[in-house]
């Protein structure tokens, strides 16, 4: 007889389970695009910039899965004149609707205005 027949099966006091939490786990897509956009919105609170409905809008557009919505390479263009008017604390969302929804669609979009609105403030 092996010493493997002999032995008994003792089952573990506690089940193994994996805590996914305890992981440093990368950001998804999903949640880096979040993280983007809280930082456009905490700048631009900052900056009293922030649109009236600026949050209930974040809350349809989640919902709405960014339909409708194109982005359009003249919209860069756009960025300078809306940084400088974010930055003396006009509601952008009130004055440029468009581009104020593509910021919240677009991670891409949204990087180049929080980099120029930093450039735009330090000047």
């Amino acid at each position: 007889m092996s010493h493997f027949s002999e032995a008994g099966y003792r089952p573990a006091s506690k089940s193994y389970q994996t805590n996914q939490m305890s992981y440093s786990a990368a950001p998804t897509a999903r949640q880096r695009q979040k993280n983007s956009r809280e930082l456009l919105r905490s700048r631009l609170k900052q900056l009293g910039a922030w649109p009236e409905a600026g949050d209930i809008f974040l809350e349809l557009l989640d919902q709405a899965k960014d339909y409708g919505v194109t982005l359009m390479p003249t919209d860069f263009d756009w960025l300078a004149q809306v940084a400088d008017d974010a930055s003396r604390g006009e509601d952008i969302g009130l004055r440029y609707p468009s581009i104020f929804h593509k910021l919240l669609a677009f991670p891409e979009l949204r990087k180049s205005f929080l980099q120029r609105l930093q450039r735009t403030i330090l000047r």
